[in-house]
């Protein structure tokens, strides 16, 4: 298998794995730092290569600790995850319903939930998902 094939295998899975965060996100009922761990993993790959010292906390080869955000229970956290040039918008009509707006006016995707960060996080899950080559339902 070529590089190439590799590197395009590889942003399917990214892809693939933020697609089924978002829909993760939608249907629990409640924050959770797993929630937030597996975010962060998929977000931030580079995770993969720390070693983990309790859930949704990693330690650098000198000693110096990074720690996911609270994805899944603030919505400040959650709205780190937009991606660059992308803006989020509440629906004016559905107070539950999130959409990431991107450059173009058809790049919106939406996702629901009643707690605003779990809604904020699947969207820009779903929005990763697309610019990953993996175009969500919307």
């Amino acid at each position: 298998m070529s590089d190439q094939t590799l590197c395009a295998a590889g942003t399917s899975n990214l892809a693939r794995e933020c697609r089924d965060l978002a829909h993760l996100c939608e249907a629990t009922s409640a924050a959770s730092r797993e929630l937030d761990e597996r975010i962060a993993r998929t977000i931030f790959p580079g995770l993969a290569d720390l070693e983990e010292v309790e859930i949704a906390v990693w330690r650098h080869g000198d000693g110096s600790r990074v720690r996911a955000l609270r994805y899944s229970g603030d919505k400040a956290a959650a709205a780190t995850l937009v991606p660059p040039g992308h803006w989020v918008e509440r629906d004016a009509d559905l107070q539950d319903r999130i959409w990431i707006f991107g450059p173009g006016s058809d790049d919106a995707v939406s996702a629901r939930h009643v707690l605003e960060p779990l809604a904020i996080s699947a969207a820009c899950l779903r929005m990763h998902a697309r610019l990953k080559g993996m175009s969500p339902p919307r």
